[in-house]
């Protein structure tokens, strides 16, 4: 029998070295949520989350009170070695709560991989052969050796110019392309009539071998929206994200049908539910999967499998988050070979307060060697 013989859950403050700004809200720092979970034999699983309430709904306070009150002790007397019902116990727990079920869903995933005696990535991508299950006593079912684990992938991502003035947002983009980005997500929305002049002069300030992307975060309506994209044409945009809110899909549908840029939905997309919907409807070109919407990594691989199958193209992206959940998110990125990658949050920390984890180099992300996530707490230590 395995199983967790304590929870934990601590809050870090990890500022940010350029502030953060969209439609929907801004920051200038990262709340931390972490997760650890221990085993009998003291293996510590560790996951990370962060309130974004504009998006998710969720607050510290509503995040803390529902790990400690209804998911670690959901998780209390659950057996590890069923991993199918163990995250059916997580995701019966509370209703909604995504993001703090994130934290506990990546803690789980990091001590299943720690006990298959794996990197992440490389017990993602052998769950997703199906060579994975869960782990039990038998010491030889935790021995399965990667291997690749020292010829892991690299991500490449691209960065966020936040929402500024035009001259503000050039001269972040400048920036961001001088230290080795060639992909640049622009966040738009600003509601002052000059959301295209910040394209075209972003397109003319960085030439055309920078590829641009552009996120309303759900600031315009659907006419809006329609006549958005149809100028924003012409300055070679690669994507549009989220240009309307997130509940009218319908409308979001018909964006997409009108649009020449290819439409992604993001915030209108949080569970398999959700997903199913907006395939059936055709509602959109590409998907945004995020662990803090989906509850973690187990549904995301659901979800991502299948988006997949019906040949649509999917985004590995997060809110602005710490450490733990980032490096979790490139590892399911990399596992699932996702080509179009918005993992920058990392990269805007001025700290992590963890050792190991991911690394940026520029716009590539490079995964961590050790096993399980590769990345512990520095105030475990």
């Amino acid at each position: 029998m395995i199983r967790i013989v304590q929870s934990q859950v601590s809050i870090v403050s990890l500022p940010l070295h350029t502030p953060f700004h969209t439609a929907l809200r801004q920051t200038n720092e990262v709340t931390d949520i972490r997760v650890t979970l221990t085993l009998e034999d003291g293996t510590v699983g560790v996951g990370s989350t962060a309130p974004t309430p504009a998006i998710t709904g969720e607050t510290t306070e509503s995040i803390v009170t529902a790990l400690q009150q209804f998911i670690f002790p959901a998780l209390q007397s659950v057996e590890l070695a069923d991993r199918e019902n163990v995250f059916q116990v997580l995701g019966r727990s509370i209703v909604h709560n995504t993001s703090a079920k994130a934290a506990v869903d990546i803690a789980l995933h990091d001590l299943y991989a720690k006990q298959a005696r794996l990197n992440l990535y490389d017990y993602l991508a052998s769950h997703r052969r199906g060579a994975i299950t869960g782990f039990s006593d038998n010491d030889d079912s935790m021995n399965l050796q990667s291997d690749a684990l020292s010829h892991l992938p690299t991500l490449s991502t691209d960065a966020t110019v936040s929402l500024n003035s035009v001259e503000k947002m050039v001269t972040q983009g400048q920036n961001l392309v001088a230290v080795g980005f060639s992909t640049l997500k622009i966040k738009l929305g600003g509601r002052d009539g000059k959301d295209i002049e910040r394209v075209a002069a972003m397109r003319q300030a960085l030439g055309d071998d920078i590829v641009l992307r552009v996120d309303a975060n759900q600031a315009w309506e659907v006419a809006e929206s329609i006549a958005y994209v149809n100028q924003l044409a012409p300055y070679r945009v690669e994507l549009v994200e989220q240009p309307i809110p997130a509940w009218n899909m319908k409308g979001l549908r018909q964006v997409t049908k009108n649009s020449p840029i290819p439409i992604v939905a993001d915030e209108s997309i949080f569970q398999f539910s959700d997903l199913q919907r907006l395939l059936d409807m055709r509602g959109a070109d590409i998907i945004n999967i995020k662990l803090m919407k989906t509850g973690g990594i187990h549904q995301a691989m659901q979800m991502i499998e299948l988006i997949q199958d019906t040949n649509l193209q999917w985004m590995m992206g997060s809110m602005m988050e710490g450490p733990a959940s980032m490096t979790a998110a490139a590892q399911l990125a990399s596992a699932y070979g996702c080509s179009i990658v918005d993992l920058d949050a990392g990269y805007f920390l001025k700290h992590t307060h963890a050792l190991g984890g991911i690394r940026y180099a520029g716009e590539a992300i490079h995964l961590p060697l050790a096993p399980g996530l590769g990345l512990e707490f520095a105030e475990l230590r």
